[in-house]
């Protein structure tokens, strides 16, 4: 099956910075996995790719890193047409780790897109009230990324659905 768009690597990093919400996984201390629904941003500071996540220490997210750094992000990309059908996605894994919510790479990326400007006012609030637990989860994403739906002709998949997938590598082979 020939897709619309070939999958690129340059695809797949341009939809991964429009979007600011994703599903993250995480392991919790008896091995469970654990999902949140989070916003994020995407940073290239050195060329490298990381993903940053506003928190706190004592969420589950955040506990959870502690223990098991390895994590998975599904990122939807919502469609404007045919809205009703699933989303195309984006499917990462990498490793996470926190950093104090100071990081100026961290407030950098959230100062770059409205919610997460609204984000850094609300974490700046409560730190002035005393909240102390304030911090980003940074996530080195691993090279590979699947997708599903990527540049894919969504009245092919009908019939092969195997088609949708797609796997692209991050030629600078992000650490």
């Amino acid at each position: 099956m020939v897709k619309d768009h070939p999958v690129t690597f340059e695809l797949v990093l341009g939809h991964l910075r429009k979007q600011t919400f994703a599903v993250l996984s995480t392991t919790d201390e008896e091995g469970k996995p654990c999902s949140a629904g989070v916003n994020y941003r995407v940073s290239e500071l050195g060329g490298a790719i990381s993903i940053f996540v506003m928190t706190r220490r004592h969420l589950k997210k955040a506990r959870n890193v502690v223990r098991h750094p390895r994590v998975s992000l599904v990122v939807p990309l919502p469609r404007r047409l045919l809205w009703f059908l699933p989303p195309a996605t984006l499917q990462l894994s990498g490793h996470a780790k926190i950093l104090d919510w100071t990081d100026d790479e961290g407030r950098d990326a959230f100062r770059q897109f409205w919610i997460g400007r609204r984000i850094l006012k609300a974490y700046e609030e409560s730190y002035r009230r005393g909240e102390t637990r304030i911090c980003f989860l940074k996530i080195t994403p691993d090279p590979a990324i699947n997708t599903y739906m990527v540049g894919s002709n969504i009245w092919q998949l009908r019939n092969h659905m195997e088609s949708g997938a797609a796997k692209v590598i991050d030629p600078r082979g992000n650490p």
